[in-house]
């Protein structure tokens, strides 16, 4: 089977078989005029949502990080990154099996060394080498991959194998579909997985992400509860962040799941937030991380208007733990601290679209305004494998 990526994450058209030999590799993206004076908010885009996926036929799957840069040429990028093998449920049949995850190397060893029966088989051919649960994993369906793949990184837990992965266990299952963006509860759950052990496979994480916001009629502008994260946390400590936000488990719908996370985090009232939410789209966020996780996220994306007296509000729940003040901010600031990269990653994207979507990002105030929409709406789907032998810059 010959496979490549239709559509990755991003693309790379015009790169010569040399250039895509190196592992790390600098590219100047032109007809981008007002570069030079200033690249508005593409550079925060270009590096939040960073992961670059390439089916490369001579060498398999390589997943890049990328880097935005500006100098006195304008804006360019860089990218950095490596091989790493397509994870499918089964042995793919045809070019339109899509796999679920993208496995690295040093996991794939740890496959390959396991001491006890591995659930998954590593599998190398001329055309395409992967990794998939055995078939007599499978033969028990999603019950018997969960328990399969749980004990497995359990073990690994235990051995102190991938420690600055798995010290995050939190015992909550997390879903892996196998198909893009199900509606929760369908057929489509392929099996669960410790929330921790997501990114050694590249397993995309399914969450939440809420704004609240008012109208102040005295000056005519929105105002935004923005927290800023406990520098306690494991990740983005000390970063500023959406008002709600929160990974979905297996079995729970979007809405209870933001309905929760409302009252843990920023103890608001259950049936206030029910009543008045507004489901406003979903945020793909494809994400490496700086030590080379994979991290793609689907996030359901939420705003919720609040009254102008201040009678509803965030306020912190201490025993939370997970934020450490909530402070009011207009469009202006947010910018501010968007362009100074203030924001976690993924809530920063998400006060992007806000801010487009509401009107308060333009044509005229942010000078790359085509290829900031662009990037914000990629295809949903990382890992599309189809015949197409290119790639482009732009999706």
């Amino acid at each position: 089977m010959h496979a490549t990526c239709r559509r990755s994450f991003v693309s790379c058209r015009h790169l010569s078989a040399t250039t895509r030999s190196r592992s790390r590799r600098t590219y100047s993206i032109h007809a981008l005029p007002s570069a030079s004076k200033t690249s508005g908010l593409l550079p925060l885009v270009y590096s939040a949502s960073n992961l670059v996926v390439s089916f490369e036929s001579s060498s398999g799957v390589h997943v890049y990080s990328r880097q935005a840069v500006t100098g006195k040429d304008g804006l360019s990028f860089t990218l950095e990154g490596e091989p790493t093998l397509p994870f499918f449920l089964s042995e793919p049949s045809s070019t339109t099996d899509v796999p679920v995850g993208l496995v690295r190397y040093t996991v794939v060893e740890a496959l390959k060394n396991h001491v006890d029966e591995c659930p998954l088989q590593v599998v190398g051919s001329r055309d395409l080498s992967f990794v998939s649960f055995k078939p007599w994993v499978n033969d028990g369906g999603p019950e018997s991959r969960t328990s399969h793949i749980q004990r497995l990184v359990k073990d690994w837990k235990d051995s102190s194998l991938f420690t600055d992965i798995l010290r995050g266990w939190s015992n909550e299952d997390y879903p892996v579909y196998s198909l893009p963006l199900p509606a929760i509860g369908s057929a489509d759950l392929a099996f669960s997985i410790e929330r921790a052990a997501l990114p050694l496979f590249g397993f995309p994480n399914y969450g939440c992400l809420l704004i609240a916001h008012y109208h102040c009629a005295d000056t005519g502008k929105t105002m935004f509860w923005v927290p800023r994260r406990s520098r306690n946390k494991r990740t983005w400590p000390g970063r500023l962040d959406v008002t709600v936000g929160g990974g979905m488990a297996t079995g729970e719908s979007a809405t209870d799941t933001i309905v929760r996370e409302c009252t843990e985090e920023a103890s608001l009232d259950a049936k206030f937030v029910r009543d008045n939410l507004r489901k406003t789209g979903i945020l793909p966020f494809p994400n490496r991380s700086p030590a080379g996780w994979i991290l793609p996220g689907f996030y359901h994306l939420f705003d919720l208007p609040l009254p102008p007296d201040g009678s509803i509000r965030p306020k912190i729940n201490a025993d939370d733990g997970e934020v450490e003040s909530f402070e009011l901010m207009d469009a202006d600031t947010i910018m501010r601290n968007l362009l100074t990269g203030q924001f976690k990653g993924s809530s920063a994207m998400a006060f992007v679209r806000f801010l487009i979507q509401s009107g308060q990002v333009t044509e005229q105030t942010e000078p790359q305004f085509e290829l900031v929409c662009r990037e914000l709406m990629r295809q949903a789907q990382p890992y599309v494998m189809t015949p197409a032998p290119t790639l482009s810059l732009h999706p």
